[in-house]
């Protein structure tokens, strides 16, 4: 079967069940949040960790575990919960002891790599951090202070964007955006992508939140627009500096939940920014 059919079946199938979650809320999205971060973080492990021994049957899924992955692991999937229950001083207590623990960690290899510490610092700030926000922000409390569901809403324009970016770069590409990075990027597609998600953006204002000013909206959908491009090129880039084309086939048609997922990374966080700044200005 063709790889872009499976992509739409996969997407067809995928995306109702993340919005019924969504729509449900709190502790059923948050188990939602805890898992795709799970499995985000195990991926970009796997791409910058090589195991020394082959993986053993029962962990070959996961590419191997060790105690050092498992650590790393719980961490994270800890972090994601915290900013839910919004535990702030929870979240600088973990990232202090992962630090400590990567830190040791290295001490006791026998190779030395201590870039190896600000890498795996990088990826609690990239995935974790970003899926425990947009956890906090499906929340009754959040939803009641805020009065739209950013969750929903932040989901919806990015898979949008990377939609008509796909589509639009396969029909119309003629120009390469990154091609260092990613050779079948566009900047048609890239346009085209980020036009829809403001037609979309401000089809969402008029029919279910027309309370809010166009003005509002229109730098909601232009953030989330923008930063959903920019993670993914981010993701590409981090791809391409180990020279692999996914980070994982478990999404058949997507590659891995990082390369489904890598966009929401960028817009979720730049998209609470935004909110907070705004409540509190």
């Amino acid at each position: 079967m063709n790889n872009t059919v499976v992509r739409v079946i996969v997407g067809a199938i995928g995306i109702p069940l993340i919005i019924i979650s969504a729509v449900i809320g709190n502790e059923v999205f948050l188990v939602f949040c805890v898992i795709l971060a799970f499995f985000c973080m195990n991926e970009f492990y796997n791409l910058f960790e090589i195991p020394v021994n082959p993986p053993a049957k029962l962990t070959k899924w996961f590419g191997g575990l060790s105690f050092h992955k498992i650590v790393f692991l719980l961490i994270s999937s800890v972090i994601v919960i915290c900013f839910y229950f919004e535990k702030f001083n929870y979240v600088l207590i973990l990232y202090f002891i992962m630090f400590i623990f990567l830190i040791f960690s290295e001490v006791f290899k026998k190779e030395k790599h201590p870039e190896a510490v600000g890498t795996w610092l990088l990826s609690v700030v990239y995935i974790s951090t970003p899926f425990g926000l947009l956890s906090l922000m499906d929340t009754t409390e959040f939803l009641n202070s805020s009065g739209a569901n950013y969750a929903i809403i932040c989901l919806v324009l990015v898979w949008v964007s990377d939609t008509f970016a796909f589509f639009g770069g396969k029909l119309f590409g003629r120009h390469k955006l990154a091609e260092r990075i990613s050779p079948k990027k566009t900047w048609e597609g890239s346009i085209i992508g980020f036009l829809f998600t403001l037609v979309s953006g401000l089809v969402i204002w008029k029919f279910f939140y027309p309370d809010f000013t166009f003005v509002h909206w229109i730098l909601v959908t232009s953030i989330v627009g923008l930063f959903a491009q920019l993670g993914d090129l981010f993701e590409s880039n981090l791809k391409r500096s180990v020279e692999v084309k996914d980070s994982s086939n478990l999404i058949p048609g997507h590659g891995g939940a990082l390369d489904r997922f890598d966009s929401i990374l960028f817009a979720v966080p730049a998209l609470y920014i935004f909110l907070y700044l705004k409540s509190t200005l």
